[in-house]
């Protein structure tokens, strides 16, 4: 009698501890809710399993129970974890980095980059931890290199096939035509730069007002000479009476003048006198005036003045005013001539440190109209293997 009043005693306790779940189980980031759930109560010791999302992995399953009016993990150990993918794999010259994590597990991301002197085969640089393991092959980098390229109009110097990164293709124009941007190329890992190129230059027939020329051509190319003779008492207006077409033009300017020696120009300087002298142009053969240069410029005979003559050749000198150059202190080099005056026309030798050069891989410099030819400067020798 005792013990039965017990079970009936506990029978009542539990009904009266036992409450249903109102809501339905909870929606998780990592795990799938697995069944049909309808809205509505749940009562005590119902459980509901879980399943992983793709890319996630659990040892065993992950269950919840209705307790006391609220849903509970069985096994609050049991979790779902990253899924692993393992190690993505290393490329011959080149390496990789990880991105979205520090883990080769589900989500991360190998990126591949190549060595110096290497480039990507194809356009996929990358792989990535999927649901399935990784993604795309292992990239593949191989060694940049360059055919040698066809020249239209022109011909190569350098003679190799192949050529590596850096290195240099040199080539010719043929008669008539000139490099579109300069004489070589350099290979590079997305080919040759610049793209080498010749482009044909042509000049406009000559406008030679009082004189007339030879040979008549319906066009003129780079190189292609005329000569020309002044007519009506007029001179040629420069030294000689043959012009040369060139990408600039006809140089020197076929013209004819009235008299041998007109007012004379006098670029970076001037006569004396300038306003009276002017109206008794132009003059004979063997008239001389004085001039004068600019600052930074000095005459051929190295003084700031000097006497201009008209002569049957024209002015001379013929470059009346020679700009003056001084040569700087260079770091990385002999400076012998620190501080040496040189004049336009002049060149100069720059001796610098073992493993320096000039920019361009020149070695010298030349004083030019507006000064040096190329900065003087001694830069760190890159080479190629």
């Amino acid at each position: 009698m005792r013990l039965l009043a017990k079970i009936i005693c506990l029978m009542l306790w539990a009904i009266c501890v036992a409450e249903d779940c109102n809501e339905l189980p909870p929606r998780k980031n990592t795990e799938i809710l697995t069944g049909s759930w309808s809205d509505q109560t749940y009562p005590e010791g119902t459980q509901a399993t879980y399943k992983c999302r793709p890319g996630y992995i659990s040892h065993g399953n992950i269950i919840m129970v209705c307790r006391k009016g609220e849903w509970v993990a069985l096994n609050p150990l049991k979790k779902c974890q990253k899924r692993p993918c393992g190690h993505p794999g290393d490329t011959p010259f080149g390496s990789f980095s990880l991105t979205g994590g520090n883990v080769f597990e589900y989500g991360v991301k190998a990126v591949y980059t190549c060595n110096e002197g290497y480039q990507l085969l194809g356009e996929i640089n990358y792989r990535e931890c999927d649901t399935a393991g990784w993604t795309n092959d292992i990239p593949i980098c191989e060694e940049i290199s360059c055919k040698s390229p066809d020249v239209i109009n022109g011909s190569p110097i350098s003679q190799k096939i192949i050529y590596k990164e850096n290195e240099r293709f040199q080539y010719k124009c043929n008669s008539g035509y000139e490099y579109s941007e300069r004489g070589d190329a350099v290979c590079t890992e997305s080919g040759w730069h610049p793209l080498p190129s010749c482009e044909e230059k042509t000049c406009n027939a000559p406008y030679i007002p009082n004189g007339v020329y030879s040979p008549l051509r319906i066009k003129h190319r780079t190189g292609d000479e005329i000569r020309y003779q002044c007519i009506n008492g007029f001179y040629p207006a420069t030294r000689g009476n043959t012009a040369k077409c060139t990408s600039t033009g006809w140089i020197p300017a076929p013209r004819c003048t009235l008299k041998p020696c007109d007012y004379p120009n006098i670029k970076h300087g001037g006569l004396y006198y300038e306003s009276l002298r002017r109206p008794y142009f132009p003059v004979a053969v063997g008239k001389y005036y004085a001039y004068h240069c600019d600052e930074s410029f000095e005459t051929p005979s190295g003084s700031y003045w000097d006497n201009i003559h008209c002569t049957q050749d024209g002015w001379s000198p013929a470059v009346p005013c020679l700009r003056k150059c001084y040569f700087p202190y260079l770091e990385n080099a002999y400076n012998q001539n620190h501080g040496r005056k040189f004049v336009q026309g002049n060149s100069v030798e720059v001796d610098c440190h073992p493993g320096y050069s000039l920019p361009k891989a020149q070695t010298t410099v030349t004083c030019m109209e507006n000064g040096w030819s190329l900065t003087p400067r001694c830069i760190r020798v890159s080479f190629t293997h």
